[in-house]
């Protein structure tokens, strides 16, 4: 590829979600040589590690959704400002094409990308096309799915639809490591998180339960249970009034490692956290956050509670109450989180940024 445009502009809404994916897919073109521009709608430095700061600009974006009418200028207005504004990031960029990851921030981004006919790839993340890829699929050249099943792509579209798997942290894939049994001595370790911004949902209702379990099996906990900022320091001290060695935080810097030598986990299933347990095989349980947009997360949780690595109840139904008997049982059954561990087929969820990393050289050629 000597001599040949190699400059690749990623678009990603401003998640977790969304930016590990980008982040993936930058480090897998990178060691092609490639040069990665990241257009995204706020700087969450967390989240955008492998990206030099100085190709990372904000676009400004905005979604009808949830909006009243009287909005609808504003989202407008912004949104074409966003537009304007990607149009002078293309310009002095120069990318050869365009890889948007979902969200509203790709919009105006692919949009600008189809003014200098550029050759465009849209990544749905979902088990279902989500809501600014079904705006954008008439635009793409290249529609790749996270998963293989996902829903929502129009019959005329399908020729242009490939499976890549999703992006997965190269950090996670680098720290899989065997699953070790908990046989009663040592540590139960077990890992707790909803996404990016936390879950209060389960800041209520997990420590509570864990409570309730017999003083032999508290003591035999490791709890790693990521909250909101606002609510560390009373988790903090639950954990400690109730002798429940944890580690409490708003943010793991080393999450895949942790993820990575759990006995279970607990989380919301959006498409990432999904994809990247899958890839490792462990155990975990699912609360889908309730009223998603298009029931996306129980869609995405329904692919491993098919394949009987994950349990996925409704969050309703997920009290105190029901989180001690089922977390109590699975101590209890050592065997049972073995048969969950093997459940999935680990490596077609490990080379979603090598997939699209193929088709991105298809183009470069």
């Amino acid at each position: 590829m000597n001599g040949v445009n190699k400059n690749i502009l990623l678009a990603a809404g401003g998640t977790g979600g969304h930016l590990h994916g980008a982040q993936s897919v930058a480090l897998e073109l990178d060691s092609q040589g490639c040069n990665v521009y990241l257009l995204t709608d706020r700087r969450v430095e967390s989240l955008i590690k492998g990206f030099k700061l100085d190709n990372i600009k904000e676009v400004s974006s905005a979604s009808f959704t949830n909006e009243r009418i009287y909005k609808w200028p504003l989202v407008f207005a912004r949104l074409l400002f966003g537009f304007v504004s990607s149009l002078i990031w293309i310009k002095k960029f120069k990318p050869k094409l365009v890889i948007g990851f979902g969200g509203y921030p790709t919009v105006p981004v692919i949009l600008a990308a189809k003014v200098f006919g550029l050759k465009i790839i849209i990544h749905e993340q979902n088990m279902i096309l989500g809501r600014a890829n079904k705006l954008l699929a008439n635009l793409a050249d290249i529609i790749t799915l996270g998963f293989i099943d996902a829903s929502g792509v129009s019959d005329k579209h399908r020729d242009k639809t490939s499976f890549s798997g999703n992006p997965i942290r190269h950090e996670l894939i680098n720290t899989i490591n065997p699953y070790k049994v908990f046989s009663g001595s040592g540590k139960f370790r077990l890992i707790i998180f909803g996404g990016s911004q936390g879950a209060s949902f389960f800041s209520k209702t997990i420590p509570a339960s864990l409570k309730m379990l017999s003083s032999k099996k508290r003591l035999s906990l490791e709890v790693f249970h990521q909250v909101r900022p606002e609510e560390v320091q009373n988790i903090k001290n639950f954990y400690n009034s109730n002798k429940i060695i944890a580690e409490v935080s708003c943010f793991f810097d080393n999450l895949p490692a942790l993820l990575n030598s759990s006995h279970l986990i607990i989380s919301r299933s959006g498409a990432s956290t999904v994809s990247e347990i899958a890839a490792i095989g462990r155990p975990a349980i699912f609360i889908p956050l309730p009223h998603s947009i298009d029931n996306d997360q129980k869609l995405n949780a329904s692919l491993l509670e098919k394949s009987g690595q994950a349990i996925v109840q409704k969050e309703k139904e997920a009290n105190s109450d029901w989180f001690y008997k089922t977390i109590d049982k699975l101590i209890d059954s050592p065997d049972t989180l073995i048969k969950m561990n093997k459940k999935t087929n680990v490596n077609k969820h490990k080379n979603g940024a090598a997939n699209i990393g193929k088709i991105v050289r298809g183009f470069l050629n």
